[in-house]
Order: C-alpha cells, then sequence, then structure tokens
C-alpha cells in the first residue's frame, strides 16, 4: 500500500515577505557569533584532564 504524499507548505503573502526579510538579516550578521567562553571552557577541560589523555596516550588506547 502506498503513503499519500503531504503537501509542502508555502509561505505567501506577509508571512513570505518577513521570512525573506528575517533570512537577510541573518546571513548579513553570518558569523557574528562569539565563541570565546566555550574556548575557555574547554581549554579549561583541557588542562584538568591532562594527565589522563597522556596516560591514555601512553597506553594506546586515546582514540584521537
Amino acid at each position: 500500500m502506498a503513503l499519500a504524499i503531504s503537501n509542502i507548505p508555502i509561505l505567501t503573502g506577509a508571512a513570505a515577505a518577513t521570512f525573506v526579510e528575517n533570512a537577510k538579516v541573518a546571513e548579513e550578521n553570518r558569523g557574528s557569533v562569539d565563541f570565546s567562553r566555550q574556548s575557555a571552557e574547554w581549554r579549561g577541560f583541557d588542562m584538568r584532564n591532562a594527565a589522563r589523555i597522556a596516560k591514555l596516550r601512553a597506553e594506546g588506547k586515546w582514540p584521537f
């Protein structure tokens, strides 16, 4: 038994215009996310686990 193909919703009118406008703004602001906090957290994680990582590497069990 075949499944019915569902219709794909299409934006029209004001909703479509708003979507396009928001997409243009998002495209202009691409890459403006600041990941410095996440980077600092990762460095802290790395330092806390350096001994464990070194042990795993020495045993040949470190997967990366």
